[in-house]
């Protein structure tokens, strides 16, 4: 154990806090951004059952509520996206699903169960659920079927990785459904000691319709590439210095955008996780005005 780890659990005791209170942090989201809006999401709190609150006010939104998971099981409860929910799913990667969605002011709400079972040792997952969904005066049974599998392997100093899931959503009362296909690739290296270099690329292809829209998801294509360089500790000081410098360059082909980021990360032994502010630009299509993207960003250890 690290002496700051040490320090840490020392408080942890003192305080009467659960021992694994302060690694909790890793999980913690701070939310301060120009375009996101401020506040914090997982916050965990100071009780043996590690629960999280999420308090954020974006432009068009405000979220406060609680969640946490308990044996593959989740709980969520508060207003989340302005719409009052509460929420029990268990979703192991294998075996028994079931899970209950209620949400006020015309949102969706749904409830379902089902079972997932993998292959190839647990390369592939098949999933199959059937439910019930509410929204606004529609209501209608549904099934769902998917199937995912992701591969990783190393050639040299490369590490890539390739993913795929297929899903179809089907509303037999209304005879519609919509089948789509998600493809993931990504790849990175580390060509000095300290530096990471990373490209992935995401499609999803979709034919069909739903007849609650919620069920539905739409064409898109999405490409990122990422140098990051970690510093061992950090400088000037390991009590407060930088950590870590990271570019970022995102593609949005679907709705031709472009995100453009540079992010500096203060790391602390103090903290499980690396945090700094992260300055971005997005370049619309054609003419359309560019914007100034400010936030507060993390990075794990």
């Amino acid at each position: 154990m690290s002496t700051a780890s040490a320090q840490l659990e020392s408080v942890a005791n003192r305080l009467q806090l659960p021992s694994d209170y302060f690694s909790r942090f890793g999980g913690l989201q701070p939310v301060i951004s120009n375009t996101e809006g401020y506040g914090v999401r997982y916050f965990p709190l100071p009780f043996s059952q590690d629960i999280r609150l999420s308090v954020v006010r974006a432009p068009t939104y405000v979220d406060v509520g609680l969640t946490t998971r308990v044996n593959d099981t989740s709980f969520a409860i508060g207003r989340f996206y302005n719409t009052p929910t509460f929420e029990i799913t268990r979703n192991p990667y294998k075996g028994l699903q079931f899970g209950g969605v209620v949400r006020g002011n015309g949102g969706l709400s749904n409830f379902s169960g089902g079972y997932a079972f993998t292959l190839l040792q647990d390369r592939v997952r098949v999933l199959n659920n059937v439910g019930v969904a509410y929204k606004g005066d529609k209501a209608a049974p549904y099934s769902q079927s998917e199937i995912s599998a992701g591969y990783g392997r190393a050639f040299g100093k490369f590490n890539t990785y390739v993913a795929a899931t297929g899903r179809y959503y089907l509303f037999p009362m209304q005879q519609e459904g919509q089948a789509s296909v998600d493809l993931y690739a990504a790849v990175n290296v580390s060509p000095v000691k300290g530096l990471l270099l990373e490209a992935s690329h995401f499609e999803r292809f979709v034919t069909g319709s739903v007849f609650i829209p919620d069920f539905g998801v739409g064409r898109y294509e999405g490409s990122t590439l990422s140098a990051t360089y970690r510093l061992s500790a950090g400088w000037p000081s390991s009590t407060l210095g930088l950590g870590a410098v990271r570019t970022r360059v995102s593609r949005d082909w679907t709705n031709d955008y472009t995100y453009v980021h540079g992010d500096l990360f203060l790391r602390t032994d103090l903290l499980p996780a690396m945090v700094g502010p992260s300055i971005g630009y997005r370049f619309g299509p054609g003419n359309t005005e560019g914007a100034w993207l400010i936030s507060l960003v993390a990075l794990p250890k």
